[in-house]
């Protein structure tokens, strides 16, 4: 008669620290600068949002820099300037990545930097290769909060690790710091600032 009272007290304490360690990973936030294969010479585009208690990004939105109209698809684009627009392709969801920049992110540096994202969708009308590419898209993401971006003409891998090296937070025991899954449900390796080859992708949720 005794044990039971106490039995509910453990599943009721189990509970709310589960409530708690939900609440708390809601909190946490990341954005990904990420380079993957695919038109001329690559992409680089963002992804971000919340992050999940095994250290995945749920939830996540996506923004690149994109030409459009006829020339984006002729070889013409590499030196013409034409048309483009802020968005998502679906080889952003469905390429794998070659190399991908996360830094951790507040609540508040979060919603900053949704509020830029939104703001370069009406400021940034046309695409050239040298003058405005999907590097200079990301680098003005990254410039908006307070980072020092490398030269946008060097190939989107190569951007990104550049972004890494020049602003990374991490001590120098985690200055490479890969991102490696521990099967489904098992958490990923996390540090303030990572540098990883593959996008970490929860088997659950293939589609996010």
């Amino acid at each position: 008669m005794i044990a039971r009272p106490r039995a509910s007290l453990v599943v009721a304490a189990l509970l709310l620290a589960g409530l708690a360690s939900a609440a708390a990973a809601s909190d946490r936030y990341a954005v990904e600068f990420r380079a993957r294969s695919g038109g001329l010479l690559g992409h680089t585009y963002v992804a971000y949002g919340p992050i999940d208690g095994d250290g995945r990004l749920h939830r996540a939105r996506y923004a690149g820099f994109y030409p459009s109209g006829i020339l984006s698809q002729t070889p013409l684009l590499a030196v013409m300037v034409t048309p483009a627009s802020v968005g998502a392709e679906t080889w952003d969801r469905t390429k794998p990545t070659e190399m991908v920049y996360r830094r951790e992110l507040s609540a508040r540096a979060y919603t900053h930097l949704d509020g830029e994202v939104r703001a370069l969708r009406q400021t940034r009308p046309f695409w050239h290769l040298l003058f405005y590419n999907c590097n200079s898209f990301a680098a003005d993401v990254a410039e908006s909060m307070g980072l020092r971006a490398p030269s946008t003409l060097e190939l989107p891998k190569d951007f990104v690790q550049g972004l890494y090296v020049l602003n990374k937070r991490a001590r120098p025991r985690l200055v490479y710091a890969e991102a490696v899954g521990k099967g489904a449900g098992g958490r990923v390796q996390e540090a303030p600032d990572m540098l990883f080859l593959r996008t970490i992708r929860d088997p659950r949720r293939p589609d996010e």
